[in-house]
């Protein structure tokens, strides 16, 4: 009897570190998403937002022309917060609709591909 108990013990003990061991491997990490700055983000701005931020006067002093320029933000600060789209004042704007003011808005694939750009460093790639 007593051997019995033991082996149920070391068994029921075996299947409950298999599942725990199990549920945290099924929820570690999110996939690894792969946005390219130039060809994934780049012509987004370029379609959405050239005409206030990539002329020769640019609104609010934000430049979308270069990624240095874009980096660099606005005359209200940093618009990028590498790694916290959250923080970034762009994501706010553009899931707030109220960015571009002229034109048509960001569709939700568009915010989220610039979305998932930043929170993974906001690259030059």
């Amino acid at each position: 009897m007593k051997k019995q108990f033991i082996i149920l013990l070391i068994a029921a003990f075996l299947v409950s570190a298999y599942a725990i061991l199990h549920s945290s491997s099924t929820e570690a990490a999110p996939p690894h998403i792969h946005v390219s700055y130039a060809k994934d983000v780049r012509p987004i701005l370029e379609s959405r937002c050239q005409k206030c931020h990539m002329g020769e006067y640019v609104s609010e002093g934000l430049n979308m022309k270069t990624y240095a320029s874009l980096l660099t933000g606005s005359q209200n600060g940093p618009v990028i917060v590498p790694g916290n789209a959250s923080d970034s004042l762009i994501i706010q704007k553009l899931v707030a609709g109220e960015m571009p003011k002229r034109g048509p808005k960001l569709t939700p694939v568009q915010i989220q591909t610039i979305t998932d750009w930043i929170n993974a460093g906001a690259l030059n790639n």
